[in-house]
């Protein structure tokens, strides 16, 4: 499972990396109110992306004897998707425009249809790959199709595009996605169009779907109300902050959730001990990276900020500091999914992410006539509350003690407090580059200074990881042999 997780962790880093630099550089040339239409309408593209999948991916990959021609039945099903979803929302793209009173909408969103056709194409090939644990290649044509992405959008940005060089690394992105996985996956697939052949893929999906879109609706909802009630330079702002919180989620935990997924499935027979090794030794790598990372951008990130981007952008920074501590919660609990999948547990699944996100909708409803910042602050406590709650549930289905789970992340823990009383004896705000180099580097090293204290105990649960390849390789040979 190891190397699968580095390679998929490692490509999700790769990728945030480089859509971190790319929205870095396009808020460099463009306001918050410009940025708030890109902001507004990718929710809308995932939004159709998560709902005509059906849950046909994640079927894929846990069914233990998938046929080439249920393959290529699945595959047809989704095309044939992909191709009505694009035509609706361009069909529907100027009404969204007057309703939300954001001009020059429309044109964004007939142009990310094009983005949305190919991300539907591209998720049953992708899957069947998933399903061989080949995330090798997948991190590959992933890597290189972000680059490519990555170089087209840098280019167009200096010649001038503004916010159109946005829209040009997804359609570029998913084409080339959508292209690469199809060809890798060709064999594995008989196309036709019985689609009688995959009721019972879409039987489990309805379940994996439900629970999909109610977790695209509690991440995504935000943006969406923002943009309509408070206008583009809110949800600018809004958007920018958080795509620092995911960042975590992004980089890490939405990666190894595939990985973990995979790897625990093949592993739902066994003792309790052998069930949890993987889940708590994932916690720990999510940990070590995504707490130190996170707090230290409530203060860390402040004067970049205010030195760099374009004039507005500061008012992020208020926002950022708030949901920053919780983007570290979240990449735990967003890990509750893959345990229960794994037990088997796809109704509970649901059910807990129907409270978790009307709990969030009802706070957001709430906050949002009190303007950005003060529903920030609403999805901060409401935002841990269930994350704790999912973290709660994923205990629950694993058997492991909420006392185990906490003694496992006490290294991330006690460096990150280290790391920010370092920071706050040196100073947290920062008047000039040496200042903010020497804060920074003053948390780094405290940070790592624990964590070298801590390695016996970190490796110890990392050799969990290790003694999980074995079953990975088997996993492998199982799944590729009835795909031919």
């Amino acid at each position: 499972m190891l190397g699968n997780l580095a390679s998929m962790s490692g490509l999700s880093l790769f990728k945030a990396v480089v859509q971190f630099g790319i929205t870095t550089l396009v808020a460099l040339f463009v306001l918050p109110g410009e940025y708030g239409l890109i902001t507004f309408s990718l929710p809308i593209i995932g939004f159709i992306a998560v709902l005509t999948d059906m849950g046909l991916a994640s079927a894929i990959v846990r069914q233990p004897d998938l046929t080439r021609e249920q393959a290529g039945g699945a595959f047809s099903f989704s095309f044939t998707i992909g191709v009505i979803a694009a035509l609706l929302l361009g069909l529907t793209a100027y009404p969204i425009q007057h309703w939300t009173g954001l001009n020059h909408l429309a044109q964004v969103l007939i142009a990310l249809a094009l983005a949305v056709f190919f991300t539907i194409v591209a998720g049953v090939p992708r899957a069947i790959m998933e399903r061989s644990l080949r995330y090798h290649r997948v991190a590959m044509i992933e890597g290189i199709g972000t680059l490519v992405a990555g170089l087209a959008c840098t280019v167009s940005v200096f010649l001038g595009a503004g916010i159109w060089s946005v829209v040009l690394f997804h359609v570029t992105l998913q084409g080339f996605r959508a292209t690469c996985f199809l060809i890798e996956s060709r064999h594995a697939m008989a196309i036709n169009r019985q689609w009688r052949a995959i009721t019972g893929l879409l039987t489990f999906g309805w379940w994996v779907l439900a629970t999909n879109l109610l977790n695209f609706a509690a991440r995504n909802a935000q943006n969406l109300l923002i943009g309509a009630w408070l206008g583009a330079v809110a949800v600018g702002l809004y958007g920018l902050a958080y795509q620092f919180m995911i960042l975590p989620l992004m980089a890490i935990t939405w990666p190894a959730s595939g990985v973990l997924l995979a790897t625990l499935s093949n592993k739902a027979n066994t003792d309790d001990a052998h069930f949890r090794q993987p889940i708590l030794g994932v916690a720990l790598i999510t940990a070590l990276i995504s707490f130190p990372l996170m707090i230290w951008m409530t203060f860390g990130l402040a004067f970049p900020i205010h030195t760099l981007l374009a004039p507005g952008w500061e008012h992020m920074i208020p926002l950022l500091q708030v949901l920053a501590p919780l983007g570290a919660l979240q990449s735990l609990s967003s890990y509750n999914g893959a345990v229960l999948l794994a037990r088997g547990h796809s109704s509970l699944q649901f059910w807990i992410n129907l409270i978790t996100s009307a709990v969030l909708l009802v706070g957001f409803l709430f906050a949002l006539p009190h303007g950005v910042q003060r529903f920030a602050e609403v999805y901060f406590i409401v935002g841990m509350a269930t994350a704790l709650f999912q973290i709660a549930a994923k205990l629950w289905a694993a058997k492991i003690p909420a006392a185990a789970y906490l003694w496992t992340l006490t290294p991330p823990i006690a460096a990150t407090a280290t790391g920010y009383a370092a920071a706050w004896m040196i100073g947290l705000r920062s008047s000039d580059w040496l200042h903010w180099a020497g804060v920074t580097a003053g948390y780094g090293v405290a940070v790592l200074a624990v964590y070298a204290l801590s390695s016996r105990k970190i490796l110890r649960e990392l050799q969990a990881l290790l003694r999980s390849r074995a079953t990975a390789g088997e996993a492998a040979t199982d799944y590729h042999e009835p795909l031919g």
